[in-house]
């Protein structure tokens, strides 16, 4: 459902790998002057990434190049969960220079590296696309408070999973509304496609909600999954969410709709249609389209309709 997705673009230049533990690595900069950058691509290779990234940033497009170490086959030694590889040195359509990274943390879905020179932060999704989510320090931050302040007030630990996802579904149909107008007129923006729009400023487009939903569910201890597809002919991005085990599929932007065939709706906890929340694969493709993960299939019907209606008629309105 988002247009800008013909916009955003990203140099993947390996393979995706998950990384499958928490923590935080911190690279040995294998490479830390742009003359050995440089040296080791020839200034021909050089010139053109830095001339791509630039095209990139004057379309508001996120480029990222890098040159990173290979392994006894000289292919690049991968990047953790789809990230920038580690001792790497990268170049990037939001930042213009080439800096090593300073740190990477290591979350349940995701992988969020810092840049060494500039202190954006890229978060990179298990999601099979290679896209990049880039936050300046201030921007990341910002993120980082809603998230503490959800958990904080919303999330108990004697919580079961289907309650922790549901709290999300319904902390996110309660403070993000959809910018129709902006996404009618092709004016949408970059914080409309990612977490800060949802979560900082309270608007965002399905991408939006998808990533702002990935967060929150890290920070609850939910595997989370991003998919990128098609609904109703138009490209669109939603989650899988991991219950008990079990996986789901959460369209929350299509339960949660402003408008749908000329007629709108409004928004928020009250009006979720129940549709997309917790389908299985079967319920799914009889009007969505995406490429499946090999490892993961959603059969389970146990957290699906009908335990949603339940749910809703015992919390009618948001609480905490």
């Amino acid at each position: 459902m988002n247009q800008l997705h013909r916009k955003i673009t990203i140099a993947c230049l390996l393979l995706a790998a998950v990384f499958p533990v928490f923590g935080f690595l911190t690279p040995a900069w294998a490479f830390s002057r742009e003359e050995e950058v440089e040296t080791y691509l020839g200034t021909a290779t050089k010139s053109q990434m830095e001339q791509e990234a630039k095209a990139a940033a004057e379309q508001d497009q996120v480029k990222v190049f890098w040159l990173a170490p290979v392994d006894e086959n000289d292919r690049i030694i991968p990047g953790p969960n789809d990230g920038i590889p580690l001792d790497s040195v990268f170049y990037s359509s939001v930042d213009l220079r080439w800096q090593p990274l300073k740190e990477t943390k290591v979350f349940l879905s995701s992988v969020h590296q810092v840049g060494a020179e500039t202190g954006t932060v890229f978060i990179s999704w298990n999601n099979g696309r290679g896209r990049l989510f880039p936050y300046t320090a201030e921007q990341y931050e910002e993120i980082c408070s809603q998230v503490r302040l959800f958990r904080e007030r919303y999330i108990r630990e004697t919580m079961t999973d289907f309650e922790k996802e549901m709290q999300i579904v319904q902390y996110l149909a309660a403070n993000v509304s959809y910018p129709y107008e902006r996404y009618r007129t092709g004016t949408d923006t970059r914080e409309d496609h990612c977490a800060y729009g949802a979560l900082v400023r309270g608007e965002a487009v399905c991408e939006g909600y998808a990533e702002a939903f990935c967060w929150l569910a890290d920070c609850c201890g939910l595997e989370s999954r991003f998919l990128y597809g098609v609904y109703e002919k138009e490209m669109h991005d939603w989650n899988l969410v991991r219950l008990d085990g079990q996986w789901y599929h959460l369209d929350l932007t299509s339960d949660d709709t402003v408008e749908r065939d000329g007629k709108k709706n409004g928004y928020g906890w009250g009006r979720l249609r129940n549709r997309y929340i917790n389908r299985t694969d079967e319920e799914m493709l009889q009007d969505h389209q995406w490429q499946p993960f090999a490892d993961i299939v959603c059969q389970e019907k146990r957290y699906g309709a009908e335990a949603v209606k339940e749910y809703l008629k015992r919390y009618p309105q948001p609480s905490s």
